[in-house]
């Protein structure tokens, strides 16, 4: 990991991307895209160190991102934003293979969240090597 963490926002709505770059600017460098098609492009040829998924749209095809994820990045951590969810829908996420499933307002957690996704995925590595 870089000094400062590289984060893929993979966000539909132009104020969900405007929240969460409000929240992770101070602390993360921002790359940004719209629709799942777009998520082999970013990941493509690029490092990033975890990324969030927000937004209606993203989040109806939640586990088709994360397999375009997995596929190209097998370690990146993946935090889902959702409006509304429940247990079922955290298990299923995490049995995907999401890092995490934060529900809203998420604003509080999102920067602890980030930090333990990253930390965990160095752990892995560290016991990997």
């Amino acid at each position: 990991m870089s000094l400062v963490p590289r984060v893929l926002l993979l966000v539909s709505d132009k104020d969900d991307k405007r929240r969460l770059e409000q929240n992770l600017t101070p602390y993360a460098e921002l790359s940004w895209a719209s629709h799942p098609e777009h998520v082999s492009g970013a990941l493509h040829g690029d490092t990033f160190d975890v990324a969030f998924c927000a937004g209606r749209e993203l989040i109806r095809s939640w586990r088709e991102i994360l397999k375009s994820v997995r596929d190209l990045n097998p370690d990146l951590p993946v935090i889902i934003l959702s409006e509304t969810a429940g247990e079922r829908e955290w298990v299923d996420m995490l049995d995907a293979g999401a890092f995490d499933l934060l529900v809203s307002p998420y604003s509080e957690t999102l920067l602890p969240a980030m930090e333990h996704a990253i930390a965990s995925r160095e752990a892995r590595r560290f016991h990997v090597a």
